[in-house]
């Protein structure tokens, strides 16, 4: 249900507007810090608590993140780095 409905969202002031809606601010906020967390580590400039230090995010969520990467197949790894990483 949620694929389809993020899939019909068409404008980024509408992203704006759902996301509120289906979250609260504390989920919006992990998963922004989430999405920090993963540019951070696929970027490889800075080490693990760098990261944590200049985003004031905790170490031990920054090592769950790392982990979870790690899990990650190559493809999904390529989609949050084109996500991500636009240069």
């Amino acid at each position: 249900m949620i694929n389809a409905l993020l899939r019909d969202i068409s404008s980024e002031e509408d992203i704006s507007i759902v996301l509120p809606l289906l979250l609260s601010c504390e989920e919006l906020n992990a998963i922004n810090a989430r999405a920090l967390i993963y540019k951070e580590l696929l970027l490889a400039e800075i080490s693990q608590r760098e990261i944590a230090k200049k985003h004031n995010i905790s170490i031990a969520t920054i090592t769950r993140g790392s982990n979870n990467l790690k899990s990650m197949s190559d493809k999904e790894k390529k989609l949050l780095q084109t996500l991500l990483i636009r240069k």
